[in-house]
């Protein structure tokens, strides 16, 4: 069976970025941790709070205005729902088993009866439940050490291991597969559309009474210290790979 023009360059995008999170790895494996780059990690972190104050939750307020707490929880069960190949690829790589069956049996119910994943049918009526998977948690099982504490501009925080499997995981988004999309342009709409849903569910209803409003403009951006992020973000990546 021959491959058309179209198949074969999806097909060539698929290895391409198979091979690059493969390659990164591997590296990640040979290349000690380096020094954690502070002055780098905190400007980065002055920005992501300034555009959450200034970008992010401006959109995410207008965004809660028009899509109602129902219409957001769909979204949240959609986007989990995509997680579903990356939930089992990592269950099989840990030897769990009993998990990949379960998120299995999730993907299939929830996106054929949960139409293509906006409800959560394999929980609410067959109580299928299990703690997601990712390639990080996958490479921690593996031996592999979490490396530099890392903060991005937009994107957040991570460690390399972290966000090496972070790409990876991308690569197993069924978005990544859309055929003759822009490479990533898929999954990065989508990473931006769950990200203010996120902030918005924090948000009460437009129509909350006062009080509601009043407490979450009180506590809207209470961070922690850098010290504090950085020890509860190594914290929480132990206790996930130990999970």
């Amino acid at each position: 069976m021959r491959l058309s023009c179209r198949d074969s360059k999806t097909a060539s995008t698929m290895r391409l970025a198979t091979a690059s999170v493969i390659l990164a790895g591997t590296l990640l494996c040979a290349v000690p941790a380096a020094a954690e780059p502070e002055g780098f990690n905190r400007t980065n972190l002055r920005f992501n709070r300034w555009f959450l104050a200034h970008i992010l939750e401006p959109t995410a307020r207008g965004y809660n205005v028009v899509m109602p707490k129902w219409g957001q929880r769909r979204v949240v069960s959609f986007m989990a729902n995509l997680e579903g190949p990356r939930d089992i690829v990592n269950s099989l790589g840990q030897a769990k088993m009993k998990r990949a069956g379960v998120h299995t049996g999730r993907f299939v119910v929830n996106t054929t009866v949960g139409v293509a994943g906006f409800f959560d049918v394999a929980d609410k009526w067959l109580h299928w439940n299990a703690s997601p998977e990712t390639m990080s948690e996958t490479f921690g099982v593996w031996g592999i050490p979490p490396g530099t504490y890392l903060i991005f501009p937009v994107i957040g925080e991570f460690c390399t291991r972290s966000f090496v499997g972070w790409l990876g995981d991308g690569v197993l988004n069924p978005l990544s597969w859309i055929p003759d999309a822009p490479f990533a342009a898929a999954t990065a709409g989508a990473y931006v559309l769950r990200t203010v849903n996120l902030v918005a569910q924090g948000m009460p209803s437009p129509r909350a009474p006062e009080g509601e409003w009043v407490a979450y403009e009180q506590s809207r951006f209470d961070f922690p210290p850098y010290e504090v992020g950085r020890d509860n973000f190594f914290k929480d990546e132990a206790e996930r790979v130990a999970d």
